[in-house]
């Protein structure tokens, strides 16, 4: 157990295990952030959220509380799966562990971490995305060791960058007609009209096929738009010409790439169905035993706050952060046991 004297040690450590327990989504340029699930993200939210409500300046509650609303959304039905909204998640926590150490606030207790801790490193083998990723090569060549859609991607924006060389260019002006991300000043492969519509016609597939997870809308905008300027400029255009558009093409290209990724380790509703059914009746008294020994700080009555848990959902439970996922009254216990109790509740 490490040495925990500040709240950003919490957060490396935090994130330390959570990359070796689920892996990471990283983007070429060497961003990365881990595959989390639903109860991971949770439980670590939950031993922010004291500190915070009770110190944190109005600017930072309410990008905590915004936080806090995304989980209530997006984990809470798919605790055992990853989390869509991890990237921001952990950007937040970061961000957050450096506020309250400027605070000088003291990190919650030894034992806490430890409880939480435990919460991350599931030691389950089956650990990692749900689903196979991508079931062929895509176009240009096959790329050894790709696993995930991520992986397919970036496997891609590097062969590409040698093959045809690239330009480091600064995000293209935004307006309400761009489909690229703001973004930063990034490389840029130089390819040509056949390379994106090659890209294009795959991805667009991938994304037509894949699993409607939050955020698809507005990715499935961008992508109608960027098809638009493949229609002006690639689909009539010489074939080895280099793409006009290739700087907002790349940036929507890798934002809708990350998005089916993380898509497609959700569960659909059968998965989810077959997983409540199996888990209430095979892990439910183990979950319960587990909850009962854990020395967290501040669980008064688990039982009690798992069964307020179960009966909260969909009631706005993070609606406000002064009663998060029942942050007060032992939330990592009642994270524990919101997973049992509530499937066990829709079996």
């Amino acid at each position: 157990m490490p040495t925990i004297t500040t709240w950003l040690d919490g957060y490396l450590e935090l994130r330390h295990r959570a990359f070796a327990d689920r892996g990471a989504i990283e983007l070429p340029d060497g961003t990365r952030w881990p595959r989390t699930t639903g109860e991971q993200v949770a439980a670590i939210a939950a031993a922010f959220t004291p500190a915070i409500r009770a110190n944190a300046a109005p600017r930072v509650v309410k990008r905590w509380r915004t936080t806090l609303a995304d989980i209530q959304r997006d984990a809470l039905a798919d605790l055992h799966d990853t989390y869509v909204g991890n990237r921001k998640f952990w950007a937040t926590l970061e961000a957050v562990a450096v506020y309250l150490d400027n605070l000088a606030l003291r990190p919650p207790a030894t034992r806490a971490w430890t409880a939480l801790f435990a919460v991350i490193d599931t030691g389950d083998d089956s650990a990692g995305p749900r689903n196979v990723g991508p079931s062929g090569d895509g176009p240009f060549k096959h790329f050894d060791g790709v696993r995930t859609f991520d992986e397919l991607y970036n496997a891609q924006y590097k062969y590409l960058l040698e093959l045809r060389g690239y330009d480091e260019l600064d995000p293209p002006p935004f307006d309400e007609s761009s489909y690229g991300s703001l973004g930063v000043k990034k490389k840029i492969p130089r390819t040509t009209n056949t390379d994106v519509l090659a890209l294009a016609a795959y991805w667009g597939k991938q994304l037509q096929d894949v699993k409607e997870v939050f955020g698809h809308a507005g990715i499935e905008k961008r992508w109608d738009r960027l098809k638009t300027d493949l229609g002006k400029h690639a689909m009539y255009g010489n074939p080895t010409i280099t793409y006009l558009e290739n700087n907002r093409f790349w940036r929507c290209l890798s934002d809708t790439a990350i998005h089916i990724a993380v898509a497609d380790e959700a569960p659909s509703k059968w998965d989810m169905a077959k997983e409540a059914l199996k888990d209430s009746v095979t892990h439910l008294p183990d979950t319960i035993k587990t909850v009962a020994s854990k020395g967290v700080d501040a669980i008064a009555d688990t039982a009690q706050a798992a069964g307020r848990v179960v009966n909260s959902a969909g009631k706005g439970l993070l609606s406000g952060v002064g009663t998060p996922l029942l942050i007060g009254a032992g939330v990592l216990g009642a994270v524990l046991l919101f997973r049992g109790g509530r499937k066990h509740e829709e079996a």
